[in-house]
C-alpha cells in the first residue's frame, strides 16, 4: 500500500514539474553521440576598419544556434553603437534571438584600444588597425535542453578587401608583410606592420620562437603560432589576449638577446592551459619568465652570468605570492616568481637526476580538472622530484625566495635541438582565417579585460534538472520502502 503511494505522489510530482507545467520550453532530447560541431554555439566576429572614424572598427558577429539552445541574448561590449539586427530584438541592454532563428547577425561599431598594467596594447589608426578579440566579443547567456553544455565557440575573420591578417584572439590590418617558418611540421608566422620598426631581424625574432617550440614539452603545442609585432608607439614588451591560445603580440622593439627576451615569453603563454585559483596566478608569469631565460641561454642568446642574474635576483624576494594585493607592484609575479620556479627545478633536477623538470610539473597541471592550488602545486612537485617538498615549496611561495642550486641549472645542456626548419618565406597575401624586463602580461590583464563568455553566465532550465533528481530520487525511495516490506 505504502508503495503504491509513493508512486502516485512520484506521478503527481513529474506531472506538477514537467515543461507544460513550469512553462518551461520543452523538445526533443539532444541524442547520444550529438557531435562537438551540434552542441557548439558558434560566433564568428567579422572585423573591418571603419572608414573616416578613427579609432574604432566594424563587426558583423555572425550567431549560429544549435537546436537545443532555447534562449539566447547577447551584450555588445562598452560604448558599442549598433548599426544593424537581424534575427535580434532589443531586450534592456541586450539583443535577445527570436524562437525561430537558427542564424543571427548583429552588426556594431566598437572603439578599439586596449591598455594593461603596462600601457597600451591594441590601437586603431588612420593607417592601421591591431585589435585583440576581447575588445569586439559580445557576452553571452543562453538556456539549453537535455544534454551536455554547450560551447561558446568564438572565432575572428576579416572583411572581404582588407588588407590585414586575422588570428583566433587577435587581427592585425594594414600594409604588412609576413614570416612563415616551419618548424617540426608546424607554421610560426610574424606579422609585421609596415609602420612597424623591428629591432631585431625577423629571422632571429621566428629563430628565437622557434628554439622555445622545440624545446617546450608542457601544455599545448599548436600547429600554428601567429606573431603580432605591435607598432613600436604601442606599450614595450609583449601580450598574451588568452592563455592557451595560439597568438601573441610583441612590441617591435623588443630585443631577443636578453634574460627576459619577450618573444619567448609570449610563446610560452600560448602553452598555458592550466587554470590557477587567485593565489596561484603568479605561476603564468613565473613560469614563463624563468623558462624564458633558461631557453634564451640555451639557444646561446644570453650568457651564464645573465642567466644567473636572472633566475637569482634579488626583487620583492619577500613577497608572498599568494597575496597579490600585498605586494610592491607588479613585478613580484615576475622577479620572485622566477627565482622561486628556478629553485624548484633545481631541487627536481637533483633528486631525480636531471631526468624530470619542472616542465614535467606543468604537464602534470595541464591534465589537471582543479584549478591549481598552493596545495596541489605543493604536491604536484613532490610527486615529480618523488621526495617530500610540500614545505620547502610553500616557504619559498609564501616567505622569503630560497636561494638557487644554480650549478644543476648551468652544468646540464640545455641546447636541446629538434627538426630542420624549412626555409622561410615571406608573402604579402591577406589572411582571412581563423614586459620590458618582466612586462609580458595576460594573466593580470585576463581578469581587468577578460570577456563574460570566455566562461558565459549560463541560464539553465528544462528536464534533466528537474526531471532527472526527481526520477533518481523516487526510485530510491519505492527500492527502500520494498525492501523493507521483504524484512
Amino acid at each position: 500500500m505504502r508503495t503504491q503511494m509513493l508512486a502516485g505522489l512520484v506521478c503527481f510530482l513529474l506531472i506538477c514539474t514537467s515543461p507544460a507545467a513550469l512553462g518551461v520550453e520543452s523538445g526533443p532530447p539532444t541524442q547520444i553521440g550529438t557531435s562537438d560541431v551540434d552542441r557548439s554555439i558558434d560566433v564568428r566576429y567579422t572585423v573591418e576598419r571603419e572608414p573616416n572614424r578613427t579609432g574604432r572598427v566594424r563587426v558583423t558577429a555572425t550567431i549560429e544556434r544549435p537546436q537545443h539552445v532555447t534562449g539566447l541574448s547577447v551584450r555588445t561590449p562598452a560604448a558599442t553603437t549598433v548599426r544593424r539586427a537581424d534575427g535580434l530584438r532589443p531586450d534592456g541592454d541586450r539583443w535577445r534571438i527570436s524562437d525561430d532563428t537558427g542564424t543571427a547577425r548583429l552588426t556594431y561599431t566598437v572603439p578599439v584600444g586596449l591598455s594593461t598594467t603596462f600601457g597600451q596594447r591594441t590601437a586603431a589608426t588612420d593607417n592601421w588597425t591591431l585589435l585583440a578579440r576581447q575588445e569586439v566579443s559580445l557576452r553571452a547567456r543562453w538556456r539549453w535542453h537535455v544534454g551536455p553544455r554547450p560551447i561558446w565557440n568564438e572565432s575572428l575573420a576579416l572583411a572581404p578587401g582588407q588588407d590585414g591578417v586575422a588570428g583566433s584572439t587577435a587581427a592585425y590590418i594594414g600594409p604588412h608583410e609576413t614570416e612563415t617558418r616551419t618548424v617540426d611540421g608546424d607554421r610560426i608566422t610574424l606579422v609585421v606592420p609596415a609602420d612597424a620598426d623591428l629591432r631585431p631581424n625577423r629571422t632571429a625574432a621566428i629563430d628565437s620562437i622557434s628554439h622555445a617550440k622545440r624545446a617546450s614539452t608542457a601544455g599545448t603545442d599548436h600547429d600554428h603560432i601567429r606573431v603580432f609585432v605591435a607598432p613600436n608607439e604601442l606599450a614595450s614588451g609583449g601580450y598574451t589576449p588568452s592563455n592557451g591560445e595560439s597568438d601573441v603580440i610583441v612590441n617591435a622593439g623588443e630585443p631577443v638577446h636578453s634574460p627576459v627576451n619577450v618573444w619567448v615569453h609570449e610563446y610560452r603563454h600560448t602553452r598555458q592551459t592550466f587554470e590557477t585559483a587567485p593565489a596561484m596566478d603568479w605561476l603564468s608569469e613565473g613560469s614563463a619568465d624563468y623558462h624564458t631565460a633558461a631557453l634564451t641561454y640555451g639557444a646561446g642568446g644570453i650568457d651564464e652570468d645573465r642567466f644567473r642574474d636572472r633566475i637569482t635576483t634579488e626583487r620583492h624576494e619577500t613577497a608572498d605570492l599568494t597575496q597579490p594585493d600585498s605586494w610592491d607592484g607588479p613585478g613580484a609575479q615576475y622577479h620572485k616568481g622566477t627565482r622561486v620556479v628556478a629553485a624548484i627545478d633545481a631541487r627536481i633536477q637533483r633528486s631525480t637526476d636531471g631526468s624530470r623538470t619542472f616542465e614535467t610539473v606543468l604537464d602534470r597541471l595541464t591534465w589537471q580538472d582543479d584549478r591549481v592550488t598552493l596545495a596541489l602545486f605543493a604536491e604536484t612537485v613532490s610527486a615529480v622530484a618523488g621526495d617530500d617538498l610540500d614545505a620547502f615549496v610553500r616557504q619559498a611561495v609564501t616567505g622569503t625566495a630560497p636561494s638557487v642550486q644554480t650549478d644543476v641549472l648551468t652544468d646540464r645542456d640545455l641546447r636541446r635541438s629538434g627538426a630542420a626548419d624549412t626555409t622561410g618565406r615571406r608573402t604579402n597575401a591577406a589572411l582571412s582565417v581563423d614586459g620590458p624586463a618582466a612586462t609580458a602580461t595576460n594573466a593580470a590583464d585576463r581578469g581587468r579585460h577578460g570577456t563574460d563568455t570566455a566562461r558565459p553566465v549560463t541560464d539553465r532550465h528544462g528536464e534533466w534538472t528537474v526531471l532527472g533528481t526527481l526520477g533518481m530520487l523516487s526510485v530510491l525511495m519505492v527500492r527502500r520502502q520494498r525492501q523493507r516490506e521483504r524484512l
